[in-house]
């Protein structure tokens, strides 16, 4: 804004400002011919500097909460505050005025934003899971840490800027006597397969706050992909080849064999044979009983070996042999009844 002879070349407001960090102010103008009268700054209409040239000193602050006024750095075209913080945010303006008698008033205002940078470091990342197929949702969050004012955020996948329509908007946390801001943005998508590159999958958030502030997370996801089915026999081949059976025999569609095991042959024919010799054995002692009946009977003086009554017992304990024991032949017996004579 201007008027004949006096006018403002620029004014200087920073947009933004880390929190506890100084300002500088520049009003620059052109008195063309005109004296200067005064300089004059406002922070959303309350005045909180004023240099005056013929003022002993010039530079005059006033009080101001959130403006504290470095003087040893401000003069009649640049004003310095020192510690900003978020109460320093707000409409800053100056007003250049010219002496007696046009006193011409120029003036220009801009607005000052006073960042607190988040308080948190990156952006976090939730919702995601390591591994993904094709036709999986992926759903994921992005929070920045607590800022003031609120963050932007953005998506990337693979590098790439994400579709708009596959972005979730989600209203700003505010807490805090400060007022900081928490920003949210989701990411939801069905996995395709042109967003696995070389297997994998990248998900980059971004959080940037005009040119005080970037940061960024990303998470790399795997693609899960099935097993081929050639890798999948292989295994169970060596599966089955550690067991003790035959790998060929196992793999053969032939029944199994009917002949009983070799162990289980063995134990019958053992039995058998005891058997036998069992017998055996029985039918001997039987034939040693019928010699001890005379030779008892001879030694204690019962019978004499010619005695014909002995004859006759022995003659008959032969007849009993033979029919308790049917299986002996004649010449079996035969030789006995000679024995005993």
């Amino acid at each position: 804004f201007s008027v004949a002879g006096l006018k403002l070349t620029e004014v200087r407001i920073p947009k933004y400002v880390v929190k506890d960090s100084p300002a500088q102010l520049e009003c620059l103008y052109d008195l063309d011919g005109e004296a200067l009268y005064s300089v004059k700054w406002y922070k959303d209409g309350n005045e909180f500097y004023r240099y005056v040239p013929r003022d002993m000193p010039p530079a005059q602050p006033f009080l101001l909460p959130g403006v504290i006024v470095d003087l040893h750095n401000s003069s009649d075209a640049t004003v310095t505050l020192r510690n900003v913080n978020l109460q320093s945010t707000g409409r800053f303006r100056c007003e250049v005025s010219g002496e007696a008698p046009s006193f011409q008033t120029v003036t220009e205002h801009g607005d000052m934003i006073v960042v607190f940078l988040p308080d948190q470091g990156s952006p976090k990342i939730s919702g995601g899971r390591p591994r993904y197929q094709v036709g999986d949702y992926v759903k994921v969050n992005c929070t920045s840490g607590r800022s003031k004012p609120a963050v932007e955020l953005s998506w990337q996948v693979n590098g790439e800027p994400a579709d708009k329509q596959k972005l979730r908007k989600y209203n700003t946390i505010v807490e805090g006597r400060d007022g900081l801001e928490t920003s949210v943005l989701g990411l939801q998508f069905r996995v395709e397969q042109r967003h696995f590159r070389n297997g994998d999958m990248k998900l980059k958030c971004i959080a940037e706050l005009s040119s005080l502030y970037w940061r960024s997370n990303e998470e790399s996801v795997e693609g899960d992909r099935p097993q081929k089915a050639p890798a999948l026999e292989s295994r169970e081949t060596a599966y089955a080849s550690n067991s003790r059976a035959d790998p060929v025999q196992a793999g053969s569609t032939a029944p199994p064999s009917s002949t009983p095991p070799a162990p289980l042959l063995l134990l019958v024919v053992s039995l058998a044979v005891v058997g036998a010799v069992a017998t055996l054995a029985q039918g001997i002692a039987q034939d040693i009983d019928v010699f001890k009946i005379p030779m008892d009977r001879t030694a204690t003086g019962g019978m004499a070996k010619g005695d014909p009554e002995a004859r006759e017992l022995l003659a008959g304990r032969e007849e009993e042999k033979r029919s308790a024991r049917p299986g002996k032949s004649e010449a079996q017996l035969g030789k006995i009844t000679l024995s005993a004579r």
